[in-house]
């Protein structure tokens, strides 16, 4: 079977409604590219009909049972994909499939990863978030500079996109099952030295999220950033020793 252009990662989290309303319309972009490509949604145990509705949408399904958080639904997907190049994006399409363009012109000019950005000059954003939660995130986003990585203004935007040599590279060694995955995988990619090209892109914020926020959550994401952390250090010394 020939490698595609273009695999597509879809988390989903009882996203039955979401993946009817979006899945054909990324579906008719991808074929208006001309790109080969591959739709892979990765049903994260959903208690709705997520699974046999992609199914139905005529896309490859993985299907996890038990749930295990947004950072292991995507990491399943991209070690699965076989496309040339690899994008993990939300089901509720907050960022537009027909943004990829963007970060498919950065990876074709040699950078090895391609990461959407809310925070970057050129980056569009409607519908803000709440005020309460726009604070939580730039509160973690300094946090993040200081724990994790820094250099990147916007690590949260789930719309990333990679080589496949990086992906099978970079996902192995993420351990983080949760929704702020994505810092990790950032780490990573920094320790292995790869280029990054952080995107401006246009992000429609959805209040129906499957991420809500409340004081445990947020005492919950501190901790595993805090874990990353020293995960991280530990990871790096041996490699250093090495």
């Amino acid at each position: 079977m020939s490698e595609p252009y273009l695999s597509v990662v879809i988390p989903a989290y009882n996203e039955e409604e979401r993946l009817k309303k979006f899945v054909p319309g990324i579906e008719a972009y991808l074929q208006s590219k001309g790109w080969s490509h591959e739709i892979i949604v990765v049903n994260d145990g959903s208690r709705d009909r997520t699974a046999q509705t992609a199914q139905a949408l005529g896309v490859q399904l993985i299907d996890l049972q038990p749930n295990r958080g947004k950072g292991g639904a995507v990491k399943a997907g991209m070690l699965a994909a076989r496309g040339r190049y690899v994008l993990f994006t939300d089901a509720d399409q907050s960022t537009p499939i027909q943004e990829v363009e963007k970060l498919l012109m950065k990876l074709e000019a040699g950078y090895n990863m391609a990461i959407g950005s809310r925070a970057v000059k050129g980056a569009e954003v409607e519908q803000p978030q709440a005020w309460y939660r726009a604070l939580a995130g730039k509160l973690f986003g300094i946090g993040t500079r200081i724990f994790c990585i820094r250099g990147i203004a916007d690590t949260q935007c789930g719309f990333k996109c990679m080589t496949n040599a990086v992906a099978q590279k970079v996902f192995p060694q993420v351990t983080s099952n949760t929704a702020i995955f994505d810092i990790e995988m950032l780490v990573v990619a920094t320790r292995e030295g790869y280029r990054i090209a952080e995107v401006p892109v246009h992000w429609v914020h959805d209040p129906d999220t499957r991420i809500p926020y409340n004081f445990r959550r947020a005492l919950k994401i501190w901790a595993e950033l805090f874990r990353i952390n020293q995960a991280q250090r530990v990871t790096w010394a041996l490699k250093v020793k090495s």
